[in-house]
């Protein structure tokens, strides 16, 4: 059977509504994880004897550890939870099945790679922890974005919207190995980082060219631009640091998730003006 399209009687559903609510909180729990986990690894180095050691107060590494858990225990009942309401109201567009479907699958990876996580001392798990933790936030934001621009005017995502997450994805990948491998005292991936935040740069910049005549779309594209500049800004300044203070490289490493938000809405929204846009032509 075919999907059929969320209407307005439809999108004021109870079931509906829980859809958008599950990602709006989704997207904050997985935050809630990147943070954690982020604050954890950086802040943890190689004793003598090979063992690792917490350089943070043990109060505030037990809070931090919990909150961690907690999160990661609340995103996988918003997964159950999601799938429930997806399945009463089904069939569903695609736009808000395939995002779920990421989320569900992020949720078991993230599950199974969890406890080989702490020690980092497999730097390829450490790799897909963050990566897996950011396709879990995009999938959730994908999925309260999805809902909320309900209306008939619909049209796929622009592959240059795509293809700008899809290299914010590469560059936070390349950033986790980078931070992996310099716990270990390699350096030099540093500058792959550094090489994909070129090609992130021209990629977000085309994206906010394309959206540049679109007045709804302003406060995104500014959001977006913001946090770029500034992302770019701490980058650099990391590498000027031979200490690689904890603070700004946890600014610095946040600020990839909050551009992941702005980028989703970006691409999702800008979607739905120019779909809009197409019709008001046609008429």
């Amino acid at each position: 059977m075919a999907a059929r399209p969320i209407t307005s009687a439809q999108a004021g559903n109870s079931s509906i509504r829980g859809l958008r609510t599950a990602g709006e909180f989704g997207a904050i729990l997985a935050l809630a994880i990147l943070g954690a986990s982020m604050l954890l690894r950086l802040t943890t180095i190689f004793g003598a004897d090979g063992q690792t050691i917490s350089t943070l107060p043990p109060a505030i590494e037990s809070a931090t550890r919990m909150v961690h858990r907690l999160a990661a225990s609340g995103v996988g009942l918003l997964a159950m939870c999601a799938v429930f309401l997806c399945w009463s109201r089904r069939p569903l567009p695609g736009r808000i099945v395939k995002p779920l479907a990421s989320i569900v699958a992020a949720t078991i990876g993230l599950a199974v790679i969890g406890p080989l996580t702490p020690g980092y001392r497999v730097a390829a798990v450490t790799v897909a922890n963050v990566a897996g933790g950011v396709v879990l936030l995009i999938a959730f934001w994908w999925l309260r974005e999805s809902v909320a621009t309900y209306s008939a005017a619909r049209k796929p995502v622009e592959s240059l919207a795509r293809a700008a997450i899809i290299v914010l994805l590469l560059h936070v990948t390349t950033g986790a190995a980078a931070s992996a491998n310099e716990m270990h005292g390699i350096r030099w991936f540093a500058f792959v980082h550094l090489g994909t935040a070129m090609l992130l740069i021209m990629f977000v910049g085309a994206s906010l060219w394309e959206c540049r005549r679109e007045p709804s779309l302003a406060g995104w594209s500014a959001t977006t631009t913001i946090f770029m500049a500034a992302q770019w800004g701490l980058g650099f300044a990391l590498m000027s640091h031979d200490s690689r203070p904890v603070w700004l490289g946890l600014l610095h490493g946040m600020l990839s998730p909050m551009l992941a938000i702005a980028l989703v809405s970006l691409a999702i929204r800008g979607a739905n003006t120019h779909a809009s846009a197409g019709i008001l032509a046609a008429q």
